[in-house]
């Protein structure tokens, strides 16, 4: 029977774990626990915030940190303790504030530990924030007082879902090129970009991101080898920094052409079970 017990196996979660309903294939749950039984360790790494997160990682057999805000937090779900949190400074909160003001018809989402601070009323994303038990805290600047570790732009949502690339056209997509291209040029030095769905943009503290908190993680638990999964341009930097990566069919083309591992189903099939299926055949 082949051991895992060197690896650590770390999955995008919506969209690779998920199927694109956002529900889990049973298939991967049950790759998932053959895999631990071989030794090996799964976790997510997710662009969601932990309100965000508590209700799906409740389905989830996950013993060891899950990785959330794109690198910006590492959480342990059985004792909810935050072991790691990078927050955005004050200077990095001025930018992502000149920012906002640049693009009005954008929806702003400052993400904290434990709540959405939002400046734009959205009511089909309210909806889609209720479905995950997340209720949003509108307000302004002035009174804002949480420590917050993503800013996150959004176009208004059409249906309470994050949209695909094939449901997005290019003047939709111009706004958040246009704030990538800002953050290239005035911000680098205090924000991230990173691009998880069409029609949205997250800012993140300056060095932030999936890989450096995936390998901080298998350093943590001892595991020699690092494997990751994902479907978006955000898990380009857990991917890069893996020491073999891995995609479904149904990920972003900009994953193509990179040197990962293409698997052989989309996320609806199960990416998860296709993944250890390969592993064990090796």
């Amino acid at each position: 029977m082949t051991d895992f017990s060197h690896i650590l196996l770390v999955s995008d979660y919506d969209r690779t774990m998920t199927a694109f309903d956002g529900t889990v294939p049973q298939a991967n749950l049950d790759a998932i626990a053959e895999f631990t039984d071989r030794g090996g360790v799964f976790t997510i790494a997710t662009g969601r915030s932990r309100p965000m997160f508590r209700k799906p990682v409740e389905q989830l057999p996950i013993s060891v940190p899950v990785i959330l805000a794109n690198g910006g937090a590492l959480w342990e779900p059985d004792t909810d303790r935050v072991t790691v949190f990078h927050q955005l400074s004050d200077e990095a909160m001025a930018a992502v504030r000149d920012i906002t003001g640049r693009f009005p018809q954008l929806r702003l989402e400052l993400q904290g530990l434990d709540r959405h601070r939002c400046m734009g009323y959205d009511a089909i994303r309210d909806a889609y924030l209720a479905r995950y038990g997340l209720e949003p805290d509108y307000g302004g600047w002035d009174d804002l007082r949480d420590i917050m570790s993503v800013a996150c732009l959004y176009a208004p949502f059409q249906k309470a879902a994050h949209a695909r690339p094939d449901e997005t056209s290019p003047e939709e997509e111009a706004p958040f090129e246009a704030i990538e291209a800002l953050v290239a040029e005035r911000y680098s030095h205090l924000l991230e970009s990173v691009r998880s769905m069409p029609r949205m943009i997250e800012l993140l503290p300056k060095g932030c991101g999936k890989g450096n908190a995936a390998r901080e993680l298998a350093q943590r638990l001892g595991r020699s080898t690092l494997l990751c999964v994902g479907d978006a341009p955000n898990d380009l930097d857990m991917l890069d920094k893996a020491d073999e990566a891995f995609y479904p069919t149904s990920a972003e083309s900009s994953l193509f052409h990179r040197g990962y591992t293409p698997l052989p189903v989309s996320c609806q099939e199960g990416t998860i079970a296709a993944l250890v299926e390969l592993l064990k055949q090796r």
